[in-house]
């Protein structure tokens, strides 16, 4: 049985210096005319749909419609865009990971999409700027759900639809940098690999409950060992 291998993106695979939030931060702003978006919401390992959800309700104390949403984030992806040129993409593509991907790719024992908070648009600009788009054929969205632990099923699922087979969450890997990533593998039956790459640190981690934390991916060796069970 191949293992389903599903990749975060912020501080896992790529690190953009915090053009993603001050992108969506701006385009809360523009969209509904107000100053100082994204105060006191915190962002860190959750989907861009509860991120903005919180924000509206912050501003106005009122419910995010779809139409709100689409408005902001299409505002997004434009300021994004802006953003990630006007910075270079930031610190960019995190230590081991194209070495790691070119080491997976082709290899039948693996299957590789993503398990993000960002919307898919969102994520297509991040990754495709640093020309990482291409190895994720797929992959579980932050418009599929409001909560993060709510994506594994749709993963899942997803897999299911593209293979025809079905897959025991026990086959598949979270790799993440936050608490939260360890949640969605906790709830719903899967390990979980993270990194220290982002803002908590490996005791961090390891208190939350990862199975295993690496300082970063560029132990490739060690890291597919893990993937593998050991």
């Amino acid at each position: 049985m191949p293992t389903l291998l599903l990749f975060d993106i912020d501080g896992t695979l790529i690190t953009t210096g915090g053009s993603g939030y001050r992108s969506m931060k701006r385009a809360v702003e523009v969209t509904m005319g107000v100053d100082h978006a994204l105060e006191g919401i915190p962002v860190a390992g959750r989907t861009d749909s509860i991120i903005l959800r919180d924000a509206v309700r912050a501003i106005d104390g009122s419910e995010i419609t779809p139409d709100l949403q689409a408005r902001i984030r299409d505002n997004y992806c434009v300021i994004l865009r802006e953003e990630l040129e006007r910075v270079g993409g930031g610190p960019g593509v995190l230590p081991g990971v194209r070495q790691l991907i070119a080491t997976l790719e082709g290899d039948p024992s693996w299957h590789i999409a993503l398990l993000t908070g960002n919307f898919s648009v969102s994520a297509e600009i991040k990754l495709g700027y640093f020309d990482l788009w291409k190895h994720f054929p797929w992959g579980a969205w932050g418009e599929d759900a409001v909560h993060r632990n709510d994506l594994l099923p749709v993963a899942l699922q997803r897999y299911q639809a593209r293979t025809g087979e079905t897959i025991d969450p026990r086959d598949v890997v979270i790799i993440g940098d936050t608490p939260n990533d360890v949640e969605v593998a906790r709830v719903g039956g899967a390990r979980s690999v993270c990194v220290a790459t982002g803002q908590f640190d490996r005791e961090a981690l390891t208190a939350a409950g990862a199975d295993v934390v690496f300082h970063d991916l560029s132990d490739v060796e060690e890291v597919v060992r893990v993937f593998r069970g050991a």
